[in-house]
């Protein structure tokens, strides 16, 4: 095949993503397919044919309205069937434990606790409150916390109720929780173990849901005012969410 021809499939196969792409958040008109992807009425129309006739793409709700096909919508699917989140975010984790020395954990939800899938022994203190495999309520420590902070509000009283979490306590974590959303991490400061503290913050799937956290830990005087720590665990929230799909504009799904 010449490289012209090889060229020009690239920049169709590019125009069917940014479709495709347009169409992620919900029903499109053709007018306005046409003007988010920047691409005149007429190669709109004819690309719109094309991902109809494959059923990448599908007729709306609506007469004019399109939206993502079976096609897509299973090949996303078997995207994310084939993760495995600890061999995707190990690497990460290994990443921020070389980086500050700092012991590195990554948590799934599990009910109403984190659960520690994956760690990376630090330098100094050994740390025994989260172990792989171990657990801890999501109203403790930094990357379980995280994982509660990023939730929905209505979940996130429904996990505390569960917990037992009332009255002064759950004012005091509802204000700990806010510095998520105020700086894009979590801090714990002693409220895991005595004279350790640690930053966490949520990984969400290609949903925008929480899929798990990344946090590290030491002792106090490790962690408390680490602005570079504070900077490693954002980008890998950032970057770990990406890998599991997310393309969030922020460091925060909701």
């Amino acid at each position: 095949m010449a490289p012209d021809a090889d060229l020009q499939h690239l920049e169709v196969l590019d125009k069917a993503n940014a479709i495709l792409t347009a169409l992620e958040h919900g029903e499109r008109s053709a007018n306005e397919v046409s003007e988010q992807i920047n691409e005149p009425i007429s190669t709109t129309y004819r690309l719109i044919r094309t991902l109809l006739s494959l059923d990448w793409i599908s007729h709306g709700s609506a007469r004019g309205l399109y939206r993502v096909g079976l096609q897509a919508m299973a090949a996303g699917s078997a995207f994310v069937d084939t993760l495995d989140v600890r061999e995707l975010l190990s690497p990460l984790l290994l990443h921020i434990r070389d980086t500050t020395l700092l012991t590195s954990y990554l948590c799934l939800p599990s009910g109403t606790h984190g659960v520690c899938i994956e760690r990376h022994a630090g330098h100094g203190v050994r740390l025994l409150a989260l172990t792989v495999g171990g657990s801890m309520p999501m109203s403790s420590g930094s990357g379980p916390a995280a994982m509660l902070a990023a939730m929905p509000p209505q979940d996130a009283d429904e996990i505390m109720d569960q917990l037992g979490v009332r009255g002064d306590q759950r004012t005091t974590l509802k204000q700990r929780l806010a510095g998520y959303h105020e700086r894009g991490y979590i801090v714990s400061d002693g409220d895991a173990t005595r004279g350790v503290a640690s930053f966490g913050a949520p990984i969400f799937d290609h949903e925008g849901r929480v899929a798990g956290s990344v946090s590290a830990g030491g002792l106090r005087d490790s962690v408390i005012g680490n602005a570079r720590l504070a900077d490693l665990i954002i980008e890998t929230s950032r970057y770990g969410s990406e890998l599991l799909g997310w393309k969030g504009t922020d460091g925060q799904a909701h």
